[in-house]
């Protein structure tokens, strides 16, 4: 917790001839992250991939291919399969799938093409129903051009200019004038350039087709819903063999990926004719486990030694070490950057500050347990993985919503407990007077208490600041030394603590009229503080970081946005009761006095009200609390960078030894 889990650097050793076992038995462990191999010498190549690496490969691909043409999604097998049972199949299997996989898909993409080919003969034939001829009579002549299109107006007073040989028929099609025109080629240019010149042309090309266009619009229909019915039929085929099929393939991939893998490990070490090298890291509280299971596997006979010399910070992998509630706020810091091996992981405090911005934000009882469920319902369906994680970010964020909404008293925008708000009584759902807790008579209606919820953004926000500071200040020392971390941090920390003592007193005595008493000690020991404080940051960062100092300011201000989401949400949740309320449940004051069919407006009008408030009670809070931890908060102290601890192994879920 607070650091990146400390790592061992390791070195094991042996002859070729133990390789392979010594590779099974790390892959097994899962808890090495193997250094790759790059500086050849004369004694050390980097290593070959064994023999069966090329053949799994090969099936893995394969497997892969027919996954994706069957569609083939992860999900809970109703048991494991055995390795040894899957090695004396898989390769059997995947010949008879690709047999029966191939060729109907094949297939499929061919009743595909003609369904587009015929569809596209059926958009074109569609426009001649307009006119009364056969395709057939479009095409075939050797003196005579004919013209087919849409057309504006009527071509033929200019058209009779030309020629008066020419035949035109004419007709309409989805409220568009279409024509055919038969002239002989002698005209063609004069003809050409007339429908050039009338810009409302637009040419349809006629079909090679005989015969009349409803006919054989009738044909192609029947053809084209024959071919749509041996589509599904082989769909259907796929899916049953998917059914049948869908467990070996997701155990075979595993199976096979474990396999490729591990014969492909040899590309990372550093091998000689008779040994090899493999450099790596260990989380030191498992060295113990690496060192007894080669201890097992091999009979004692691979070297493993626990390297105590210095590394660079960059090479040591980085494995997050936090308690299990804050496990899922990892994803927001892998999304921003890995921490360095010294640096402090934020994970614990985010875990803290990101669902109580989001709570304070959003903070009304219904959108919270309406989230909630959203929340729960992806926790359910994804056991793992990102999305699992923002699942269960968005549910504590969701708890924490709707113990604010008690403190707001609002659900859904209306009023939990009895309140008066503008000097007029309003009733609450639960038509009781609101509790006492600690002092404070609740609700704290947010509409009411701009001002209070304005000061409690700001202090958080300063809290907030200043946390990251100290926190910058500890990393500086551990990089550097505590002169560094003096003029670095700690000459912000005073001017943050300075400034806002001085504010503290300054701006009541602005508000009322009266000057400061120059003798006020924390007034006086503010304004000092902050001199102080910029006299070193000049000294550490020269005369230019004056400039930054403005950044503070905004950096803690930027803090007021948590009231101002939050009032925005409350505001539109209020307006769309009102309307809904005033307008059409309750007109004039009285129930239904509009009668059902406006009540039901009304509901319709909260519900889409309501859903709009609700989306944007999602991502409002989340992206603004998001933002406050990386811009504001993050800046403060977390560089990042640092190397992901990624374990030579497999995560198995669908095969066991």
């Amino acid at each position: 917790m607070l650091k990146p889990t400390k790592m061992t650097r390791v070195v094991i050793a042996g002859t070729k001839d133990l390789m392979e076992t010594t590779v099974s038995t790390l892959h097994r462990l899962n808890v090495l992250h193997v250094t790759d191999y790059t500086e050849e010498t004369e004694d050390f190549k980097i290593g070959r991939p064994q023999k069966s690496a090329s053949k799994f490969s090969e099936y893995l691909l394969s497997l892969r291919t027919l996954s994706s043409q069957l569609g083939v999604t992860g999900k809970e097998l109703s048991s494991r399969k055995k390795k040894a049972e899957l090695a004396s199949q898989f390769d059997e299997k995947i010949t008879t799938l690709q047999k029966e996989v191939s060729s109907r898909f094949d297939e499929l993409r061919s009743i595909e093409y003609k369904i587009k080919e015929k569809e596209d003969l059926i958009s074109a034939i569609k426009p001649f129903f307009g006119l009364p001829l056969p395709l057939d009579a479009y095409h075939g002549y050797e003196t005579v051009n004919v013209y087919t299109g849409f057309i504006g107006t009527d071509i033929e007073p200019r058209l009779s200019k030309i020629t008066d040989k020419y035949e035109i028929f004419t007709g309409d099609y989805e409220n568009r004038k279409i024509f055919a025109l038969f002239v002989p080629k002698a005209f063609e240019e004069e003809v050409q350039k007339l429908l050039r010149d009338e810009y409302s042309y637009v040419e349809l090309k006629v079909p090679q087709l005989k015969g009349n266009p409803p006919v054989i619009l009738n044909e192609l229909t029947n053809e084209v819903s024959a071919l749509k019915e041996k589509h599904a039929l082989i769909k259907l085929e796929l899916d049953n063999i998917n059914k049948e099929y869908s467990e070996f393939i997701l155990a075979a991939d595993e199976y096979l990926s474990i396999e490729t893998q591990k014969a492909e490990a040899p590309l990372r070490f550093a091998t000689s004719p008779n040994a090899f090298i493999i450099d790596g890291w260990v989380p030191s509280r498992k060295f113990a486990e690496i060192e007894s299971g080669l201890a097992e596997s091999t009979g004692g006979s691979v070297y493993l030694a626990r390297l105590e010399e210095e590394a660079k910070e960059e090479d040591i992998p980085i494995e997050l070490n936090n308690p299990r509630p804050a496990k899922p706020f990892e994803l927001l810091i892998d999304t921003f950057a890995t921490p360095k091996y010294k640096e402090i992981d934020p994970a614990i405090m985010i875990f803290i500050t990101f669902p109580l911005f989001y709570a304070i934000m959003l903070g009304d009882v219904g959108y919270g347990i309406v989230v909630a469920v959203m929340a729960f319902i992806i926790k359910s369906k994804f056991k793992s993985g990102g999305l699992n994680s923002l699942a269960l970010i968005l549910l504590l964020s969701a708890v924490l919503s709707i113990v604010f909404g008690f403190i707001y008293g609002e659900f859904f925008g209306f009023p939990i407990f009895n309140i008066e708000f503008q000097g007029e009584p309003e009733h609450g759902i639960l038509g009781i007077a609101g509790p006492v807790i600690a002092g404070i008579h609740l609700p704290i209606h947010r509409l009411e208490s701009v001002q209070s919820l304005l000061l409690l953004t700001l202090i958080i926000g300063i809290s907030h600041v200043f946390l990251g500071l100290i926190i910058g200040f500890r990393n500086v020392t551990v990089e550097h030394d505590l002169k560094h971390a003096i003029y670095a941090k700690g000459s912000w920390m005073m001017i943050l603590i300075g400034g806002v003592a001085a504010i503290a007193k300054l701006m009541p005595a602005m508000m009322s009229g009266t000057p400061v008493p120059k003798s006020d000690p924390i007034f006086a020991g503010g304004v000092g503080l902050a001199i102080i404080g910029i006299i070193l940051l000049i000294k550490g960062e020269g005369f230019i970081s004056i400039l930054e100092i403005p950044t503070l300011l905004s950096n803690v201000l930027s803090y007021s946005r948590i009231l101002a989401i939050g009032l925005s949400s409350a505001g539109i949740a209020l307006a769309v009761n009102k309307i809904a309320t005033k307008l059409f449940i309750f007109p004039n004051g009285e129930y239904l006095g509009g009668g059902i069919g406006l009540a039901l407006v009304g509901v319709i009008v909260l519900f889409i009200g309501h859903l709009i408030n609700l989306l944007l009670g999602i991502l409002g809070p989340g992206l603004h609390s998001l933002r406050l931890q990386y811009v504001e908060f993050f800046t403060k102290f977390y560089e990042g960078g640092g190397k992901k601890y990624t374990p030579f192994g497999y995560n198995k879920k669908y095969t066991e030894e």
